[in-house]
């Protein structure tokens, strides 16, 4: 297995310093990445060697969500994330056609909207199998589900 980056706050950290959003935002984009990512750099859903990070996306009730990353921003609430200090970020051209690609698709989408997108997507349906639309869940998202998902998404676009 080979990770694009170590930690997945590198790709948060792009996507804030992009624009404040809110953690919600946050997280769906943050998921749509990853599947763009293993989309554009994967060849086989049997052979998924290229990830953008570690998945590590469970099927919460309000979509996919990085645990990591939840604990990270959860007292913002429904607030913007603004980050105060300005780094350069520099990713080789792979995870920037990802990142890229993830707004250009996903950008403009409110955090309300991107989840319902997620909602209505297999990989989050099907890790949340059998469940209440209200019950918890700490079920991961199928790197597999995930990458199909995506190349249809990129197929259509």
């Amino acid at each position: 297995m080979k990770y694009a980056v170590s930690d997945i706050y590198e790709i948060a950290k792009w996507f804030l310093h992009t624009e404040p959003m809110t953690h919600k935002k946050l997280q769906k984009l943050l998921y749509f990445s990853y599947g763009i990512y293993l989309a554009q750099n994967n060849d086989n859903p049997d052979n998924l060697t290229n990830l953008l990070f570690k998945n590590d996306f469970e099927a919460w009730v309000h979509g996919p969500v990085n645990p990591q990353i939840y604990s990270l921003y959860k007292n913002n609430g429904i607030n913007l994330i603004y980050l105060e200090k300005v780094e350069t970020i520099d990713f080789d051209k792979n995870i920037m056609d990802a990142l890229n690609k993830t707004m250009e698709i996903y950008g403009n989408y409110s955090a309300d909207e991107l989840e319902n997108i997620s909602h209505n997507q297999s990989p989050w349906i099907n890790a949340r199998c059998g469940l209440s639309p209200i019950e918890a869940s700490s079920n991961l998202l199928s790197d597999k589900d995930i990458y199909i998902t995506f190349r249809n998404v990129l197929a259509n676009e």
